[in-house]
């Protein structure tokens, strides 16, 4: 469950592991790789779509903040 002010998000557990990974120095292709990593039976196509789609709703939301 991801908290923020007089809301909540929850998270499966993909999303949970995207999330963790958000550190300020990992790059999306990073994620992207060790999450693959973690996901084998996923193609990497599937990890990157899903990776990109939950970081879009999270900036939309307020949530994520890009560095650089």
């Amino acid at each position: 469950m991801l908290l923020y002010p007089e809301r909540g998000l929850a998270l499966n557990a993909t999303a949970a592991s995207i999330l963790k990974l958000c550190d300020g120095d990992r790059t999306v292709e990073t994620i992207v790789g060790e999450l693959h990593q973690e996901y084998p039976d996923r193609s990497d196509d599937d990890v990157r779509h899903e990776v990109v789609d939950f970081l879009e709703e999270l900036l939309k939301r307020g949530l994520l903040r890009v560095l650089g």
